[in-house]
């Protein structure tokens, strides 16, 4: 963005943007830029905090006022829920959700399954509530059963009803994970009285914690056993992050 806002500027039209990386915005060195303390994929900071983010946009389109630079403005106030939360500081967070436990009398597949299950019920009324406050979500192509359907039946079967999805398979599995992953984020960051937790914090929980994220490792070994290239190449790169591998 910033070797782009020196194009636009040759032509009069002025740019200003968020830097999430300091020290690639300092050597690009663009007519203007706010950096922001905040993580990589939240320019605006924390979901949620409707005023953290008008502020944000307010303090990078007042640099426009400025003359042409290069212009690098830190952020300097707090931010986070409760205000006062340092960069240099991880935050910590935990479900606000205790999950039921499936029977014990199940093989370790459906006992999984049946858990993952669970949890899309009960955190099912928190997403709902969220989708009401906001109007919004991420979650585009699968609904949250539907997902898990997806996902459960291939784990189980090694194949899924055509009717149940469009375009390729291997597309199809990997949007099921991202919505359902979208699902369970935006459910607990809309629990009364919660706080969004960071990615760092989300994906913990996610891979260490639920159902889900065992489920998508098996999901993720039944593709790399297929003879299927792109199948193989979902498992091995698209559905769990390789650090969790």
């Amino acid at each position: 963005m910033g070797a782009l806002a020196h194009y636009l500027e040759t032509e009069r039209v002025a740019t200003t943007q968020i830097s999430l990386i300091r020290e690639h915005t300092a050597t690009i060195q663009p007519p203007r830029a706010l950096w922001v303390p905040f993580e990589l994929g939240r320019p605006l900071g924390v979901p949620g905090d409707a005023a953290l983010q008008r502020k944000v946009l307010v303090k990078t389109l007042e640099l426009l006022e400025a003359p042409a630079g290069p212009l690098l403005l830190d952020w300097s106030e707090p931010y986070g829920p409760a205000g006062d939360q340092d960069a240099s500081t991880p935050s910590v967070w935990a479900c606000p959700i205790t999950f039921s436990r499936p029977p014990e009398d199940q093989s370790e597949l459906d006992r999984l399954i049946a858990a993952c299950r669970s949890e899309v019920t009960e955190l099912r009324p928190w997403y709902d509530l969220g989708l009401k406050t906001s109007g919004r979500t991420a979650v585009v192509r699968f609904e949250p059963e539907a997902a898990f359907d997806l996902l459960s039946q291939y784990a189980v079967k090694g194949e899924v009803a055509a009717e149940s999805y469009d375009g390729p398979f291997a597309v199809a599995l990997r949007l099921a994970a991202q919505d359902i992953k979208a699902f369970y984020f935006e459910a607990v960051a809309s629990r009364p009285g919660g706080s969004p937790p960071d990615s760092a914090a989300f994906n913990r929980w996610i891979w260490h914690e639920t159902a889900l994220g065992q489920l998508l490792k098996a999901v993720k070994e039944r593709c790399l056993s297929e003879t299927d290239e792109a199948l193989r190449q979902t498992g091995a790169l698209l559905l769990v992050p390789l650090e969790q591998a």
